[in-house]
């Protein structure tokens, strides 16, 4: 049994404002970030999913991170699925008609590279453009027949290519045929890439997404909830205190959190230090922490460490241009030095907001601030 499963900390009250948002009528689709691991997936679907459900919706989860090659895939899948009949007789009445044609595919699904019919075309222009045609027809069927919450997780990813810009057309085209009878919830862990898919002038979904909101960070609460439910399972104390430091050091991301919780669980003489130290470690081995800090040159090291330590940093300021002259032993550098390193940093920093700077991955950021030589 999934002991992280069991665990999970269920926020109706955070499920209800979505919803009443986007039952209000004022806007039928919302644009959520959070970086990876925040916990917005498990949010969605055991969350706002149940209570979207009870409210009258069909709902339907795509993740675009399963097919990153072919977007479009996942979200005719998932489409198809909410379509299945439900029962014998349905069953039985569907093989009546003409299914929905498969196509072929090459597709990377969960990292794994898989060729062959995965569903729906070979993997081309051509063919994107047919998924894109099919989301369209498969969003109005479901529409037809009950109000549809579509959760599109991970919508970066439509960012990618220009192959995926007639999946996007063909979203932005369904939400204006059928804004009576659908609302979207878009997700992303790219601040800077979400841009691309909902901010540029230029892009298929301009404006679509609404404003990119952030995903309410789990707090204290979240950490003594777990505690509780580690003495009840375990007959032991977890302190709370030094739980919610680890939690804020690993970025507030519980995914990461809960995995030493249950190293914890399953192995007693493993102390709270030693298990978030585990993970810390296999977050940077895993992510290339050490890769991406040696492909930075000295001026953009100096930036990230700074911007690590203090995200109001001014990056373009008399005085941090001074710092960083006496840290790099430049004396020439001037701020369009510094522009341009901001510049190649943009993959790696932006600016929230909230007028300041957070990474792209905080794992990393975190590693900046401790293990960074």
């Amino acid at each position: 049994m999934n002991l992280i499963e069991i665990w999970h900390y269920h926020r109706p009250s955070l499920a209800k404002i979505y919803l009443d948002t986007l039952n209000a009528g004022l806007v039928t689709t919302t644009t959520i970030f959070a970086p990876r691991r925040a916990g917005k997936t498990s949010f969605l679907l055991k969350d706002l999913t149940p209570a979207a459900e009870l409210a009258g919706y069909t709902v339907v989860y795509a993740d675009l991170w399963q097919t990153k090659l072919s977007p479009g895939v996942s979200i005719v899948r998932a489409l198809e699925r909410a379509l299945e009949p439900k029962t014998t007789i349905e069953s039985l009445m569907a093989k009546l008609n003409t299914p929905i044609k498969k196509l072929k595919a090459n597709a990377e699904i969960g990292g794994v590279k898989i060729e062959g019919e995965v569903e729906l075309g070979d993997i081309g222009k051509k063919v994107q453009t047919e998924i894109a045609l099919q989301i369209d027809v498969l969003i109005e069927a479901l529409c037809k027949k009950k109000p549809v919450l579509l959760l599109v997780d991970e919508a970066q990813e439509l960012a990618k290519t220009k192959e995926h810009e007639a999946v996007a057309t063909a979203l932005r085209t369904a939400i204006t045929k059928n804004q009576t009878r659908l609302r979207v919830v878009f997700t992303g862990s790219s601040r800077t890439q979400l841009a691309h898919v909902f901010s540029n002038s230029n892009a298929p979904l301009y404006s679509t997404g609404a404003a990119i909101a952030d995903f309410p960070r789990l707090d204290r609460d979240f950490v003594e909830y777990i505690a509780e439910r580690f003495e009840a399972s375990t007959r032991r104390t977890l302190p709370v205190v030094l739980a919610w430091q680890a939690f804020v050091r690993l970025g507030q991301q519980p995914e990461p959190f809960l995995v030493g919780i249950v190293d914890m669980v399953l192995n007693p003489s493993l102390r709270l230090d030693g298990a978030m130290m585990a993970i810390e470690e296999k977050l940077a081995r895993t992510e290339n922490h050490e890769g991406a800090w040696a492909a930075l040159d000295q001026t953009q090291k100096a930036l990230v460490r700074m911007i690590a330590e203090n995200p109001s940093l001014k990056p373009f300021s008399k005085a941090v241009v001074v710092k960083l002259r006496k840290i790099i032993g430049i004396e020439s550098l001037e701020a369009t030095h510094i522009q341009r390193a901001m510049t190649k940093l943009s993959s790696i920093v932006v600016k929230s907001p909230r007028d300041t700077y957070e990474f792209e991955n905080e794992a990393f950021g975190q590693w900046v601030r401790t293990l960074a030589e």
